[in-house]
Parts: C-alpha cells; sequence; structure tokens
C-alpha cells in the first residue's frame, strides 16, 4: 500500500491506512465551506458532507456514494430543481467526484505544508484526460504545495473560478498530489 494515492481510485483505500489523513480529510469536510446551487436549500450542504464523511469513513463506496446524493439531495426539493445546467445527467456523479478529490488533495497539501515541504509532484494516472489542462501542464510534473493549495481553496473554497489549473481540474480529474 501507498502511503498516498497515486490516482483518484486509490484515495479511500489510503485514507483507511492513514488515520492522519483521514482526521484532516473529515475535519475540512466538516468545517470547510462547499459550494454549489445544487446544495442550496434546507439541510443540502450537510446531507452532502454526512454522505462525504461516511464514504472516508469506508462506511460506502464510491458507487453507494453517487447512489446517495439524490437519495438525500433530492433535484425536485432544489430551488433549481427545474435548471438543467445546475443538474446535468450524471450530476450526482460528478458532485461526489469533484468533492472527494478536493477534500483528500487539500488535506495532502496542507499535510506537506505542515512538514515543511515545498515542493509536490503530480503523478500521470491511468485514465486522464489527454486532452485537459492538468494532464498537459501538471502530469508528471512538480509544483510548489502554496500555489496548488491556494488554488484549490480559491476554487472550491471560495468559489472563486480563476481558470489556474489545480488539482481537481474538472469533476472526472483522476490526478492526485503526492509528495516529491
Amino acid at each position: 500500500m501507498n502511503d498516498w494515492a497515486q490516482d483518484f481510485y486509490e484515495i479511500q483505500d489510503v485514507v483507511q491506512e492513514r488515520s492522519d489523513l483521514k482526521n484532516t480529510v473529515v475535519d475540512l469536510i466538516r468545517n470547510e465551506p462547499i459550494h454549489g446551487k445544487a446544495l442550496e436549500g434546507d439541510g443540502r450542504t450537510e446531507s452532502l458532507r454526512d454522505i462525504l464523511v461516511e464514504f472516508f469513513e469506508k462506511g460506502i463506496g464510491l458507487e453507494e456514494a453517487y447512489r446517495a446524493v439524490p437519495l438525500e439531495l433530492p433535484r425536485n426539493e432544489s430551488p433549481h430543481a427545474s435548471n438543467n445546467r445546475v443538474f446535468p445527467s450524471g450530476w450526482d456523479e460528478r458532485l461526489i467526484r469533484t468533492q472527494v478529490s478536493r477534500f483528500y488533495n487539500q488535506a495532502v497539501l496542507q499535510t506537506l505544508t505542515e512538514q515543511g515541504e515545498e515542493r509536490c509532484f503530480i503523478p500521470h494516472s491511468s485514465e486522464e484526460d489527454l486532452e485537459s489542462p492538468c494532464t498537459q501542464i501538471l502530469a508528471g510534473n512538480e509544483t510548489e504545495v502554496n500555489l496548488m493549495l491556494s488554488r484549490l481553496e480559491r476554487t472550491y473554497g471560495q468559489a472563486d473560478y480563476h481558470g489556474e489549473v489545480k488539482i481537481p481540474e474538472h469533476p472526472h480529474c483522476t490526478h492526485t498530489i503526492t509528495p516529491t
């Protein structure tokens, strides 16, 4: 078992082996803002938080997390229920994948920062999209920990969609961040 996930599909197993990462991930899920129109409405963000925590505590797998979203965050109870841009086909999977990757990679970056690391590495992944900026610009390269953390926090924590490449770059991003 690697100490760090080499791609998206290793995240859950690595977190199970690393209580330090699990604690950081769960703390982030419970305390960091999660933005998105699909989450607007009574209790919807908390429901997503509960699904994510259950996933990281290995109470459920990815497929179960995908299925839990429309049950716990029903589209018809959203103020944006009629908006297909807010609820495109596969919105449940996209939401889970994005937030799983976001919180895992944020926990890794925070851990590296606490360890005094200045550089990190983004491994290639077996399912990477060869046309995506994350593959073309970041995969297979080292970059600055603070830069990647800042971009991730701006996008997902502050809803500042700045356009600078980050991990995760898109909902189906399979890249992760590791130490150098």
